[in-house]
């Protein structure tokens, strides 16, 4: 179980998360949507700590801290709760694609430089890349160099895997590739937030879809709910303007 409570989160006066409260099942599958600056990406990067909101509680499976009175090595236990995929892919340019892999897996597993390679090496191939082990990220795609990162996150077997916008740095062919083998992890039972602005993927995956605007929720539901029956204006004006520009099916505005 996730649960989070009241989190707040501000850059200098800017308050850009106003109190989300969200509760995600082991096993579920939760998208984000939301405009550009609705706070969805610092959502998920307060969820492990990459940003530190000032106020809130974040509990993910058993390890809990209270953003006003924690101590570091709670932050640390529940940052290894998580896998967090980036939308830029954030992969060491000096690196193969095992060591990026292997790597952080060693790092805070404290295993073996040959059992992490061993691990490494079969989550890349989960997700397609055998026999690129050991090329380097500039000798990849976009779409391997995302599937590289969803490899990195599998390797540590978190309790959660959180993907930041994982399609919107690769072009459209290659968006496809990289969807795939998210349904592929999404078939193995994992829990998964993803943000997203790809609406029929969400659409078709996920179990509940949230939409968030100017830092908060503003509305939740089923995929079927959400899309073909918006109940509030905010929900209702974004999918009509999605509608109009990606001819999205399924809507009822």
């Amino acid at each position: 179980m996730i649960k989070i409570q009241n989190l707040h989160k501000s850059y200098g006066n800017t308050a850009i998360l106003k109190g989300i409260d969200v509760e995600i099942k082991e096993g579920e599958v939760l998208a984000i949507i939301g405009p550009s600056g609705s706070g969805k990406s610092t959502f998920l990067r307060c969820l492990n700590f990459l940003e530190k909101a000032e106020k809130g509680i974040i509990q993910i499976d058993g390890e809990e801290v209270n953003l006003e009175n924690f101590h570091k090595s709670q932050a640390v236990k529940l940052r290894g709760k998580t896998g967090m995929v980036f939308q830029n892919y954030n992969l060491f340019k000096n690196k193969t694609a095992l060591h990026n892999v292997s790597e952080p897996l060693r790092l805070t597993k404290k295993i073996s430089k040959k059992q992490a390679e061993l691990i490494a090496s079969d989550m890349l191939a989960e997700v397609g890349l055998k026999g690129k082990e050991f090329n380097y990220p500039v000798a990849l795609s976009g779409g391997q160099q995302q599937r590289v990162g969803i490899a990195r996150a599998l390797a540590l077997n978190p309790y959660v895997i959180l993907f930041d916008e994982p399609t919107s740095s690769l072009d459209p062919e290659l968006v496809e590739e990289v969807l795939n083998v998210m349904k592929a992890v999404i078939k193995q039972g994992r829990t998964m937030i993803v943000v997203t602005h790809e609406m029929e993927f969400a659409k078709d995956v996920a179990d509940r879809v949230i939409f968030m605007a100017d830092g908060h929720i503003v509305e939740e539901g089923t995929p079927k709910e959400l899309f073909e029956n918006p109940q509030n204006e905010r929900t209702k004006r974004f999918l009509k303007n999605y509608l109009s520009l990606h001819n999205f099916g399924g809507v009822g505005i």
